[in-house]
């Protein structure tokens, strides 16, 4: 890691320090410090006090590792769990690091908490392994207290604790995640609110949680900025569709067509796809309907096929989720 960082300060700066920080944290992580050690390495980082709030402990220390005393507060923090929370008191703009100690701090506390509680995180490891046998599945929800027919697995980032029951950060295909288990038809409510992106997977008893949790991951390889929160449920045949076609979406001439659209076009061509009407799509773009009419016949052109007709919708919703699933 220092030596990578040492690399990178001459050709970016700002990467290398993001780096420092990520760094720092799993040095602390690795010496198996305290919470309050925690908040006092985000403070020293970023110069402003910092806190971090949980059922065991409430701390607030200054950049000179002073403690401060701790009270209700309106700064806005990141959620570590259900009932607990990492802040910055930036006063002004945030500043280039904030965001990335933000997120390795919560990080880094989830981790603690999780090595002092070990019991419910094993448990829904158990749950969600694949490995395990049934009987071992069915102990492990019945240790968590987990029944009926509604349950859901969500994934989001290891930082991120979405309102819900059981968590456990957990390695995925995709490196380590959050999975939290959910309850209920309205369980997955309160996602919309969630700091960052959130993958669902399709609800169950409790033993079928193995199959949602690898729907939650291929969920969460869906979301954007215009998609933070994707349901598998609401794609149907489309996600297994796209699990079936990752592997060679780069060479779909389907997908190469949407990926070398700018941003813009790209939310022009999205709109025109999703609006009633050529005329209704423009009003939600502020562009006159004639000017729409002419993208809609270029788009028709460079695309190959029209994506307002059902084919050309069902060839359009398939690409972009594939071009979503790359990371694009």
């Amino acid at each position: 890691m220092q030596e990578l960082v040492g690399r990178l300060t001459a050709l970016d700066p700002e990467a290398s320090e993001g780096l420092k920080v990520i760094a720092y944290f799993d040095a602390l992580v690795a010496g198996g410090v305290n919470t309050e050690a925690l908040a006092r390495g985000a403070a020293v980082l970023t110069g402003v006090p910092a806190g971090v709030r949980s059922p065991e402990a409430a701390v607030r220390v200054d950049p000179a590792g002073h403690r401060l005393p701790v009270g209700p507060s309106d700064w806005p923090t990141r959620t570590v769990a259900g009932d607990g929370s990492v802040w910055l008191e930036r006063v002004g703009a945030a500043h280039a690091n904030d965001a990335i100690v933000l997120e390795r701090f919560a990080l880094a506390v989830a981790l603690l908490r999780s090595r002092r509680h070990p019991q419910a995180d094993s448990s829904v490891q158990i749950l969600l392994d694949a490995d395990r046998s049934e009987s071992e599945r069915s102990q492990a929800a019945e240790r968590l207290s987990l029944s009926g027919s509604a349950l859901r697995a969500v994934a989001t980032a290891p930082s991120v604790h979405p309102p819900g029951g059981p968590s456990a950060l957990v390695v995925g295909a995709g490196g380590m995640l959050r999975a939290t288990i959910v309850s209920g038809p309205d369980g997955a409510a309160g996602l919309s609110d969630v700091d960052g992106v959130a993958g669902i997977g399709r609800a169950g008893v409790a033993t079928q949680l193995v199959r949602s949790w690898a729907e939650a991951q291929q969920a969460i390889t869906l979301t954007d900025a215009a998609h933070r929160v994707v349901d598998i449920a609401d794609l149907g045949v489309l996600a297994d569709a796209v699990r079936e076609l990752a592997a060679t979406a780069a060479r779909s001439p389907d997908v190469s067509a949407l990926a070398a659209l700018d941003n813009r076009a790209a939310r022009v061509l999205d709109a025109l796809v999703r609006g009633d009407s050529v005329r209704s799509a423009a009003q939600e773009l502020g562009i006159h309907h004639s000017t729409l009419q002419g993208k809609h016949e270029h788009f028709a052109r460079i695309l190959g096929y029209d994506p307002r007709e059902p084919v050309g919708r069902a060839r359009y919703e398939l690409a972009s989720l594939l071009l979503r699933s790359m990371g694009r």
